[in-house]
């Protein structure tokens, strides 16, 4: 019988991005059915009989007709399709800049030349002779003069 794997299971990026990518279709998905139960009440309660419908998010997102049977075509898609739509797609592109903003870091690891400019030789060179004046004379290891 083989030993209980006591360290956590490896995962990779793709399956990280695709479980990402399935947590942020679900939020997308609740916040959709939520906005149109929300603003399928609003039309209804302005355009319609009044009356609040009970929280049936899937109802307010697949049926609006079923739950708001009082309201014209035309308010039911404004109402329940267009502007939860719109919201949904500004929250989604808010999270999406936030996410970006807050989890992207640099575009890569690698340093640049001005990065690298005070490790080449000439600036390691004068930093050495400015902290010990007595280099100035001597020759590098090179045969060369420093």
């Amino acid at each position: 019988m083989p030993a209980p794997r006591t360290s956590a299971p490896s995962t990779t990026t793709g399956s990280d991005a695709l479980l990402s990518l399935l947590f942020g279709i679900l939020g997308i998905a609740l916040a959709f059915g939520s906005l149109a139960w929300l603003s399928g009440n609003l039309t209804n309660s302005l355009f319609g009989s009044g009356s609040w419908g009970p929280f049936r998010a899937t109802d307010a997102l697949l049926h609006p007709d079923v739950l708001w049977p009082h309201l014209s075509t035309t308010a039911l898609l404004v109402g329940a399709r267009i502007i939860p739509g719109l919201l949904s797609v500004c929250l989604t592109v808010l999270g999406l800049v936030l996410w970006m903003r807050l989890r992207g870091g640099p575009k890569n690891g690698l340093a640049r030349k001005a990065d690298l400019a005070p490790l080449l030789d000439k600036e390691i060179t004068a930093k050495a002779k400015s902290l010990r004046p007595s280099l100035s004379g001597r020759e590098c290891k090179r045969g060369r003069p420093c």
